[in-house]
């Protein structure tokens, strides 16, 4: 279904983005931080600081794909917090991923304008450089992560192959009597040194925390997209430390503060047309550092979002009964009112979060001694709780406690009703609109709306307990819906890309979807294990609609 780019909705839902386009966003993503501040932080292990970079990727890529794993566990992460937990545990969760990317952003800010002064317009002041920075990326976030994604597909190779060519140029500078050096383990530095030079690669390469947040996409390809980005990565690191301990020797590297950027001034390139290499080749580390602080901006965004959704939750959802009013009368209005308020709170958490990132980034400005302490609590208190909430997340389950805040309907009931007169807005393409419940209490109205989708998520926000689809016995699909091939073609395509409900749910046909009781999912389940196996007739199950349904497509193509 294609999606309209113009509404509300085009921040939040932009997720949906090619393996290809995965892969290339984080290798611009990993290469912005470690490339730049990694080498001078790793120049005292000398040629030791290889087995720092090799443990710490694989430190990142494991944290990767424990990442993943949550994220396939906890599906609804993105739309609801973390999943199978209290709204208070939502909360936390979303305050503190709020405040690790929110703290990784300014960090990146600072950088960023320091780079950009210090190597191009250094007579040029700090804060109009940083609002600058600033504006770009405010732009850049109503974009969502798609057009990123295809902005740094297409610019890719010509970012990647200048980097190449001018190591390549800046090997034949080399000396190996630098590379050679004789590093003395427990005089010049201990075995925990090169320990915590692995820690500072994987701080550097934290980025990968975010495919927590990656739509669309199974956990199979997400690992096989990153895990490329992040051998690319390591590769890369790999030859520009070696290139750069050859050129300047471990002691006076560790004295540069940006060694890479250095180095693109000292190659020398015969001609007169590539004189200042260094100001062209800055283009790599502002494309790279742009990516990263745009994605942290951009998650920060959803999470400050959340938070605010799930704090009115907390205050005001808990209230059956405001909900008690006919669906048919207020649902266009109320979804209207929802959109408008989705945008509104949309737009003051961007200009919340470009403001506390342009405040922190004034306050690393002021000396070196906060430098110091801030760096000291990325390392020490912001990531090792990402890295803990990670790994919590993956081991926990769900207690009884959980299972309390959460309802398990038994049988959903779908089917097209005939135009509302009261409502204000055109048919769709099918032949009315789609009607959709669980079987709840009473006090729930059916849902009505153009698509399945906003159906089954309409209904679902209405509900005081997060609704639980795992238990699923029945779904009861009206005849009218049935008949109608685009709108069952919808249904079908929904239930196999949303995978809501379980592949071996009982189907069956009804004239009137709204003839039921409360517990007639677990009655239609027994009734048709009994009916069936009395006559021998199999069971028609989602799964075999399914199949049905996707075989029928491909041989009518």
């Amino acid at each position: 279904m294609t999606k309209n780019m113009s509404t509300s909705y085009t921040f939040a839902q932009n997720e949906s983005i090619s393996p290809r386009q995965l892969y290339r966003l984080y290798v611009f993503n990993l290469l912005g931080v470690g490339t730049l501040v990694l080498p001078n932080n790793l120049a005292e292990l000398g040629k030791y600081a290889f087995i720092s970079i090799a443990f710490g990727v694989f430190m990142a890529w494991l944290f990767m794909w424990i990442v993943s794993e949550v994220r396939e566990r906890r599906k609804t992460i993105y739309d609801r917090s973390i999943d199978k937990t209290k709204y208070a545990k939502m909360l936390i969760y979303d305050l503190i991923i709020a405040i690790y990317e929110l703290s990784q952003a300014a960090f990146l800010a600072w950088i960023f304008v320091k780079l950009i002064r210090d190597s191009l317009i250094p007579d040029e002041s700090f804060t109009v450089v940083l609002f600058v920075i600033m504006a770009v990326c405010a732009y850049a976030l109503s974009g969502g992560v798609e057009c990123r994604a295809r902005v740094y597909e297409v610019v890719f190779f010509f970012v990647l192959i200048p980097l190449a060519a001018m190591l390549l140029f800046a090997i034949s500078d080399v000396r190996f009597d630098y590379l050679m050096i004789k590093d003395r383990v427990g005089v010049d530095f201990g075995i925990a040194d090169i320990f915590a030079g692995a820690y500072y690669v994987f701080a550097a390469s934290i980025s990968v925390f975010n495919v927590l947040f990656v739509r669309e996409r199974t956990a199979s390809q997400i690992r096989g997209s990153v895990s490329k980005a992040i051998f690319t990565y390591a590769g890369i690191l790999f030859l520009l430390y070696a290139v750069l301990l050859g050129n300047f020797g471990k002691y006076s590297l560790s004295e540069i503060e940006f060694p890479a950027v250095v180095l693109m001034s000292d190659v020398q390139i015969k001609g007169s047309f590539f004189k200042r290499a260094d100001a062209l080749m800055l283009s790599v580390w502002f494309f790279t550092l742009f990516s990263v602080l745009n994605m942290s901006l951009y998650y920060a965004v959803l999470r400050c979002e959340n938070f605010a959704e799930n704090t009115e939750k907390v205050i005001f959802t808990f209230n059956k009964n405001r909900h008690s009013c006919s669906n048919k009368q207020f649902g266009s209005d109320r979804q209207k009112s929802h959109d408008k308020e989705k945008s509104t709170m949309r737009s003051w958490c961007i200009i919340f979060v470009i403001a506390v990132t342009v405040t922190l980034a004034y306050i690393l400005e002021s000396g070196d001694e906060i430098v110091k302490k801030y760096l000291g609590f990325l390392l020490c208190i912001a990531i090792p709780v990402i890295v803990v909430l990670t790994i919590g997340l993956m081991l926990t389950g769900c207690s009884a406690v959980e299972l309390e805040e959460r309802c398990f309907p038994t049988l959903a009931a779908v089917d097209i009703v005939d135009v509302v007169s009261h409502r204000d807005v055109s048919a769709n393409e099918n032949s009315g609109y789609i009607e959709f419940y669980y079987n709840m209490d009473k006090s729930y109205e059916p849902e009505y709306a153009d698509d399945i989708k906003t159906a089954v998520d309409s209904f679902e926000e209405r509900l005081s307990q997060k609704a639980d689809t795992n238990h699923l016995k029945v779904i009861l699909i009206g005849k009218t819906l049935r008949k109608d091939k685009a709108a069952y073609s919808d249904f079908m395509e929904y239930c196999k890309t949303s995978k809501k409900f379980p592949r071996n749910t009982y189907v069956c046909i009804a004239d009137d979807i709204n003839d039921i009781f409360d517990n007639m999912g677990d009655y239609y389940e027994q009734k048709i294990n009994k009916e069936n196996y009395e006559d021998g007739e199999p069971i028609i199950t989602l799964g075999t609609l399914l199949d049905d349904y996707t075989n029928e497509i491909h041989e009518t193509r």
